[in-house]
């Protein structure tokens, strides 16, 4: 099962938010930087965490994201299910033209359950339980920052 790239880098903004020291404010920037993703992406990502209540927000020249209450008990299945938006597991149905076969397709609905039986899989998962301090030591140094694990 392979994720979209909006989904991608919506779970790494929120490992990175999960394990930033506590009461620490990230920058979009921060963020992006520590994931190596370009600053518009990652923009994206966390304005669809915020309108999700998986992230908080403060404005301002000392602004940034925070992880929320919500955000610290999510867990990856939850969280794709919101984010990784392609409907239809194959190509069944696309701008081109739908495949000839879509009516009464066994393989598209074995695929879609698939898809679930990934998600559900991952519903024990919770995105904030993921990050470890080798894993994020060195791109938290990197950007000035020392982690909160």
């Amino acid at each position: 099962m392979k994720i979209n790239a909006f989904a991608d880098v919506s779970l790494r903004a929120l490992l990175v938010l999960s394990s930033a020291p506590a009461g620490e404010l990230l920058t979009t920037q921060n963020i992006a930087d520590t994931v190596g993703t370009p600053y518009h992406h990652v923009s994206k990502a966390i304005v669809r965490l915020r309108e999700l209540g998986l992230i908080d927000v403060e404005r301002g020249r000392k602004g940034g994201s925070r992880l929320s209450a919500a955000g610290r008990q999510a867990t990856v299945g939850q969280i794709l299910r919101e984010l990784n938006t392609r409907l239809d597991p194959a190509e069944c149905q696309s701008a081109h033209g739908d495949c000839p076969l879509i009516t009464e397709c066994g393989l598209r609905h074995a695929l879609a359950r698939a898809r679930e039986a990934f998600y559900r899989e991952l519903d024990d998962v919770v995105v904030s339980s993921l990050p470890r301090l080798r894993q994020m030591a060195p791109a938290f140094q990197a950007i000035g920052l020392r982690p909160g694990l």
